[in-house]
């Protein structure tokens, strides 16, 4: 192996992780014409006055923020959606029949279902927390600095993908490399943006970190220095485009408040955020909730990143098969009425992923036309956390018991059921409520 491996050589060294791309990458794959999409009806209702931060405390503007490199060309922006639950995807695929409502998705189905709908933003996606997984030994014997490694000198490899070393992404032949790689993917597949998932999530995790070299441990400033180093190699070559960033201190709540001034700092070298862990870990048990504490940091944290305007993807995932529909139903009802509650910023847009599956796109809570915040959220004498919108009210017990409340004025539920003054909420759930 040379100094430098090829775009195309590397990108299946690495690309296990992201097969359809690589296709897109390195040759021309078939799509299958799709349904026209068209931006959700709700996106254009007039947006009220942007509520102020929830109960968390804003966190101080940085005394030396982070300079922005600049950008030489206008990046095509989503549809704003202030007034509206905003939805994104990254499970759509060329042989599905897709007719919900999205405004920004991932993937080389969503590049032609542009044709239809010009609005649509497409993204790519890279997985940065990882890659060479075919090559260890000869990267190792070769090239040994691309590589993390534990105190005791053995390869560091991913949680997330067994057999799967970790980069490491402060080497400057690796951040060039990623560069190159990721400007082929958005460039050949012609997509708008790219969302970087993973980026240095690994260096951050609580048990046995990483290190540098030898026996030397990351330190704090080599930590931020990687994450931030990465970013800025791509961002320099693909000035013109979206880059949203995922992983190290942005996928939850918890990892948030490790490096709370990390995410805010580090998020304006890119276009915005994705928030993959929402309310719950993807691989836990569907009958596990967080502690209304956890939850109340995930809500936060969306409420604080969002604010300031930039694009946030939020993901709730359910990867298991021992969800029952009710239970999907309850998590979805759940995790899209405790995003309304965190949601701050116009360009704020939600997935709910069960299974990998489609199958709940077009469920009437993604579409409620809820209409836009009017105050930020508030935690009631019930336990129930309640946000007020200009047409409706959305409602959150993330407690372990059930609860009621009362209201002074009269609400309708999303089926048309009128004449509601009064709701009980069983324990973890969410629920919407219009006006007459």
């Amino acid at each position: 192996m040379g100094a430098r491996l090829s775009s195309c050589a590397l990108r299946h060294a690495v690309g296990a992780l992201v097969a359809s791309f690589l296709f897109a990458a390195c040759g021309t794959l078939p799509v299958q014409q799709q349904e026209s999409v068209f931006p959700s009806p709700v996106s254009y209702v007039t947006a009220g006055p942007l509520p102020e931060p929830s109960a968390t405390p804003t966190l101080p503007p940085l005394a030396e923020p982070t300079s922005i490199p600049p950008t030489i060309a206008p990046k095509k922006q989503p549809i704003d959606s202030t007034s509206a639950i905003g939805l994104w995807s990254d499970q759509i695929a060329s042989t599905q029949t897709f007719t919900g409502v999205v405004d920004l998705a991932t993937g080389p189905a969503v590049v032609e279902m542009q044709k239809t709908n010009l609005a649509l933003v497409s993204l790519v996606e890279r997985q940065i927390t990882q890659g060479y997984g075919n090559v260890v030994t000869d990267v190792v014997a070769n090239h040994a600095n691309w590589l993390l490694y534990d105190k005791n000198g053995n390869v560091v490899y991913s949680k997330a993908g067994a057999g799967e070393p970790l980069l490491n992404i402060r080497d400057d032949e690796v951040k060039a490399q990623l560069g190159d790689d990721v400007v082929k993917l958005v460039q050949d597949g012609g997509y708008d943006g790219v969302v970087l998932d993973g980026v240095g999530a690994e260096l951050i995790r609580s048990n046995t970190p990483p290190v540098f070299t030898s026996t030397k441990t990351f330190t704090e400033q080599q930590r931020r220095d990687a994450v931030e180093g990465v970013l800025r190699s791509i961002r320099a070559k693909l000035p013109d485009k979206l880059m949203i960033i995922g992983g190290y201190a942005w996928e939850d709540g918890n990892a948030y408040n490790v490096k709370p001034t990390d995410s805010q700092d580090l998020a304006t070298l890119g276009d915005g955020v994705h928030i993959d862990k929402f309310m719950r870990a993807p691989i836990s048990d569907t009958t596990s909730f967080k502690s209304e504490t956890d939850w109340k940091e995930d809500v936060d944290y969306l409420s604080a990143i969002s604010q300031d305007n930039k694009i946030v993807l939020v993901t709730t995932r359910l990867n298991t098969t021992d969800a029952t529909t009710d239970t999907i139903k309850q998590w979805l009802d759940y995790s899209v009425v405790s995003y309304l509650l965190g949601k701050n910023g116009s360009r704020t847009y939600f997935q709910f992923d069960p299974q990998g599956s489609l199958a709940f796109a077009n469920d009437p809570v993604l579409s409620a036309p809820i209409g836009a915040p009017q105050e930020a959220y508030s935690k009631l004498s019930s336990g129930i956390y309640q946000r007020m919108f200009s047409n409706g009210v959305a409602l959150v017990n993330p407690t372990d018991e059930s609860k009621e409340t009362e209201f002074d004025t009269e609400y309708r539920l999303l089926d048309g059921t009128s004449g509601i003054k009064k709701v009980a909420m069983s324990p973890h759930t969410g629920l919407v409520l219009l006006k007459p």
